[in-house]
């Protein structure tokens, strides 16, 4: 049950890693375009709304677009790690179970 669980928590945050990227990626060259920028993309804002990152969210939002927010990078990324986690810790399913022994056939009897 725990594999299927992690292999769907993997793909979920891998799916959202790479939609986050993309959000980010098209908001930000929108941004860029509109102000007619040049260079690179600021990559920090893929991860934190601090500085100059929270102030054009910030704008966007006061003029009704919708702004990229690292929240969903986030959620992904502990998604992805949680299920990479529980994929690789061992199920017990190759463990011995005593209690389930038939008592005849014990040898020590």
């Amino acid at each position: 049950m725990f594999k299927g669980l992690s292999n769907l928590l993997i793909v979920a945050g891998g799916v959202g890693v790479a939609g986050s990227v993309l959000w980010w990626h098209t908001f930000y060259s929108e941004v860029a375009r509109f102000l007619g920028a040049t260079g690179a993309l600021p990559t920090e804002c893929i991860y934190t709304m601090g500085g100059p990152c929270g102030m054009v969210a910030g704008v966007a939002n006061a003029v009704g677009a919708s702004a990229y927010d690292p929240k969903l990078f986030w959620g992904s990324v502990a998604a992805l790690l949680i299920g990479t986690i529980t994929r690789l810790l061992p199920d017990g399913s190759n463990r011995l179970d005593y209690q389930t022994k038939d008592p005849r056939k014990d040898p020590r009897l």
